[in-house]
C-alpha cells in the first residue's frame, strides 16, 4: 500500500507539491497493508491516511473498493474509543495497532499537550527501494475478494 504525501493530515497540499492526477504516481511511503504486531503476533491492518492511498497491483478502482471497505469495518463505532477528559488525564496508546483521531475541541480552552514516543528497537537495515513482502493472511484476503 502507498501513503500519498502530496498533502497534509489536514488535506492541504504541501509546499512545493502538485496535486495528484494520478495516486499510481503519487510520491509517498509503500509499506504492507497487513502487518503482524512484534509482541503480540497478532494481525493488523496498517491503513495510514484515507486520501490518495492506493493498493499496488490492483486497477485503481479495485483499490479504492477495497479500501473503503477496509476503512469502513476500521472505523466502526464499537471500535472506537472516545476519551471524555478531564484535568490530569493521560491516556497512551501503542500507535502500531490504532489508529486515532481527534474530535474538535473548544479553541478558546486551555490546552497542553505533550507527546512522547518510545523508540523501536533497532531495525536491520534494507532496501528502502524494495517492496515490501506481502502479508500471508492480506494476500488470502485480497484473492478472495478479486475472485468474486
Amino acid at each position: 500500500m502507498k501513503n500519498d504525501t502530496t498533502y497534509n493530515a489536514g488535506g492541504q497540499l504541501r509546499e512545493g507539491f502538485a496535486p495528484v492526477t494520478d495516486v499510481r504516481a503519487c510520491p509517498g511511503a509503500t509499506h504492507p497493508l497487513v502487518r503482524t504486531h512484534p509482541e503480540t503476533r497478532r494481525n493488523e491492518l496498517y491503513l495510514g491516511r484515507r486520501r490518495n492511498a492506493y493498493i499496488h497491483g490492483l486497477e485503481v478502482a479495485e483499490s479504492e473498493a477495497l479500501l473503503d471497505t477496509l476503512w469502513a469495518h476500521a472505523t466502526q463505532d464499537f471500535l472506537a474509543w472516545r476519551h471524555q477528559w478531564r484535568v490530569g488525564d493521560v491516556v497512551i496508546w501503542d500507535n502500531r495497532c490504532v489508529m486515532h483521531h481527534r474530535d474538535p475541541f473548544d479553541p478558546g480552552g486551555r490546552r497542553i499537550m505533550h507527546r512522547a514516543q518510545a523508540r523501536d528497537e533497532q531495525r536491520p537495515a534494507r532496501d528502502l527501494a524494495a517492496e515490501p513482502a506481502p502479508h500471508p493472511r492480506g494476500q488470502r484476503f485480497l484473492a478472495a475478494r478479486l475472485s468474486r
